[in-house]
């Protein structure tokens, strides 16, 4: 992954409602939006993050929406909390063209490159900004 976008994905915070009661400690983060780290037009996200969600649900995962954002919130890519594990997650992350994800073991965050599988713990937790 380019180190500029690495840079911008480690920075990366979130906006979510509370997880459900009795949500699993490990599950993933993953988005659909600006495949390949490209600004993507907004209807193709949208349509992507439709095909997504309804691929994971068929799959029988668990859903709750979840908004990574840059810091100043100037960029917004709205994704799922999904209770998928870690190789299940890389493998949506790579089919939706995603360059990374995100994912919580006992609320501690990981960026996770979809290329290489190469995790990186942010050295913090999972909160809603």
């Amino acid at each position: 992954m380019d180190p500029v976008l690495r840079t911008q994905y480690k920075q990366a915070v979130f906006r979510f409602e509370p997880l459900p009661v009795g949500w699993p400690a490990e599950f993933a983060v993953i988005t659909a939006y600006d495949p390949e780290g490209r600004v993507t037009d907004p209807a193709d996200n949208e349509i992507a993050d439709q095909v997504l969600a309804a691929e994971l649900r068929g799959a029988g995962y668990c859903l709750h929406r979840i908004v990574g954002q840059s810091p100043d919130g100037t960029h917004q890519e709205p994704g799922w909390a999904v209770t998928v594990g870690l190789p299940g997650a890389i493998e949506f992350g790579r089919r939706f063209g995603q360059l990374a994800i995100f994912y919580i073991r006992q609320g501690r965050l990981t960026l996770v490159d979809c290329d290489d599988g190469a995790a990186e713990d942010l050295g913090r937790d999972l909160r809603s900004v």
